[in-house]
């Protein structure tokens, strides 16, 4: 029976097999066999590995292109702890690969050796800096300049800030009840995580441009197209590797509780608003 190339049983070696082909065959194994959260980070590799790679065979990919691409998860701002997961997402895949016959030898186990990981370190902006990175990112995107502003002063995670409805806003307040994992439905956050968090004077003329003529369904926080936030499409339209001063993107939430406490705010009404967290002393 002939297959269609980007659906070729692996055994069918006639002819040069392309990586996205191939991981998009992978991928259909993988699922219903694999943990959700693995499918998911496995899925994301289509997404973050560039095409430039995607399109070669995958016999011609060895040790210094696998390192080529989990040094461009880097480039793109994910955390050491992303980076160690994608790379076992893909010594998963080549040793598929292997196991197949379609490679003589994995490029990643055999040669690479696996990503460290040392706990990461809080680095909030101050005030300053803040503005001064908005600044910055306003002219690369002012919707999104003022989406991570509204990170930074609310303590959002990514995850609620992308399941943020326009309902849950108004002038003075936001209602934190719903998460949204990239590659994953919403769902709604368990009684004791729901949280009200205050709209700081500095933000509150962005919420109210936010909130004015929308719909209650609509999603609060967006980019300027409307679409839901996606992290890597964000980092890279903001230019995150210059603009971000060497902070992750989860330090915006960190910023948040630094402001709040330098402006004097009680350390347990920072708890109550950041939800469950660690707070340095």
């Amino acid at each position: 029976m002939t297959h269609p190339a980007w659906l070729a049983p692996p055994n069918d070696s006639t002819a040069p097999v392309r990586l996205d082909a191939l991981m998009h065959y992978w991928l259909g194994q993988r699922a219903g066999t694999v943990a959700a959260k693995t499918l998911r980070a496995d899925q994301d590799l289509l997404r973050l590995i560039p095409r430039a790679y995607l399109s070669r065979d995958v016999s011609s990919i060895g040790p210094q292109e696998v390192m080529g691409i989990l040094s461009g998860l880097r480039a793109r701002g994910l955390s050491e702890l992303s980076v160690r997961r994608h790379r076992s997402s893909l010594s998963q895949f080549f040793g598929w690969c292997f196991r197949t016959g379609l490679i003589g030898r994995t490029p990643v186990d055999a040669t690479v050796e696996p990503v460290a990981v040392t706990p990461a370190e809080i680095n909030p902006f101050t005030s300053d800096e803040l503005e001064a990175a908005w600044a910055e990112w306003s002219g690369y995107s002012p919707v999104l300049a003022d989406v991570m502003l509204v990170l930074a002063r609310t303590g959002l995670r990514w995850s609620e800030a992308r399941a943020l409805s326009v309902a849950d806003a108004d002038a003075d307040q936001l209602v934190v009840s719903r998460s949204c994992c990239e590659g994953a439905s919403g769902r709604r956050l368990a009684a004791g995580q729901v949280r009200r968090v205050p709209v700081v004077p500095r933000i509150r003329p962005i919420m109210q441009r936010l909130l004015a003529g929308r719909d209650a369904d609509e999603l609060l926080l967006t980019t300027s197209f409307g679409s839901q936030l996606h992290r890597t499409a964000v980092l890279r339209r903001l230019n995150w590797p210059l603009t971000g001063r060497g902070r992750r993107l989860h330090d915006l939430r960190h910023t948040a509780a630094y402001l709040w406490l330098d402006e004097g705010v009680a350390a347990r009404d920072v708890r109550d608003w950041m939800g469950p967290t660690r707070l340095a002393a």
